[in-house]
């Protein structure tokens, strides 16, 4: 299943090549109303439209409740910017197959990597550490036992979350060796320096930028993780958080609306040690709002 906002417009031919792969596709728009420009039309693919923009996890659990609706054993979980490719399936079925003929508990089979990113695994093992949503084959008894993803993180740490818990239970997050899929980097912006374009080697230098709002919800939420599920998992918190604060640390600090996304952070940080969760306020939207925000 696919959760989208604003799918770009490759999607349509995306999807449709999924669903030549799958038995069946369940597409959620989270309330944007892109669907219909698409002009989808398969008979293995669902499309159901949220009536308002209710945040990924929301639209992953409708998705998940279609999906279970119809039959399935399995769930693959992949996001607008995400492609498997063929082959993809049959290899994470496979890994499944042979990890639980071993005896381990698998939450989620994961691909080795997502873009150009390998997972990080935990330390000499085959489990993946803190795995992103995208890439997962889920099986639908795991879903069942663990729980609904976090509805009230909206978006950013809900993948998080649901690995937090999965673990506590015994399950694992398992590694199919050698696979791949597509998956789309973010914006890339110019890097600059003291108003100039940084440039080494001959080549402009980009930085991957998240927009104020997004800096809010990784640190708003990040906070929450770590008042949530410190006790006993603080081992994992501590790489969790350090890795975190590498990434909104870059951003804030090389992106061209630092003012706006200092604001983020601030913010994030407050409301999450304050556990006020659901989507982000509308004023303090708009107290966040940067240069290429709007």
């Amino acid at each position: 299943m696919v959760p989208v906002f604003r799918p770009p417009a490759d999607f349509g031919s995306r999807v449709q090549a999924l669903a030549d792969e799958i038995d069946h596709v369940v597409v959620v728009d989270d309330g944007s109303g892109g669907l219909a420009a698409l002009a989808i039309d398969h008979p293995r693919i669902t499309q159901i439209s949220l009536a308002e923009n209710s945040g990924i996890a929301r639209a992953l659990n409708v998705g998940i409740e279609a999906v279970k609706s119809a039959g399935a054993d399995l769930i693959l979980t992949l996001d607008q910017d995400s492609t498997a490719p063929p082959g993809y399936v049959d290899r994470a079925i496979a890994t499944l197959d042979n990890a639980r003929a071993a005896g381990v508990r698998v939450a989620a089979v994961v691909p080795e990597t997502v873009g150009t990113q390998h997972v990080m695994r935990r330390r000499g093992s085959a489990y993946a550490f803190d795995p992103i949503q995208a890439g997962q084959l889920i099986p639908v008894e795991v879903l069942d036992r663990v729980g609904p993803f976090a509805e009230e993180l909206f978006i950013d740490a809900v993948d998080s979350d649901f690995t937090i818990r999965a673990e506590n239970l015994g399950y694992e997050f398992v590694v199919a060796e050698g696979s791949a899929i597509g998956h789309g980097l973010g914006e890339l912006v110019p890097l600059m320096v003291f108003g100039r374009r940084v440039v080494l080697a001959g080549r402009p230098r980009h930085v991957l930028y998240h927009a104020p709002f997004r800096t809010y919800y990784m640190a708003r939420n990040s906070v929450v993780l770590i008042r949530r599920h410190r006790r006993g998992r603080a081992r994992w918190m501590v790489w969790r958080t350090w890795k975190m604060t590498e990434m909104i640390v870059g951003c804030v600090a090389l992106s061209p609306d630092r003012a706006a996304q200092l604001r983020a952070l601030s913010l994030g940080i407050r409301d999450g040690a304050r556990e006020r969760l659901g989507r982000i306020p509308g004023a303090t939207e708009a107290r966040i709002r940067g240069r290429r925000s709007s």
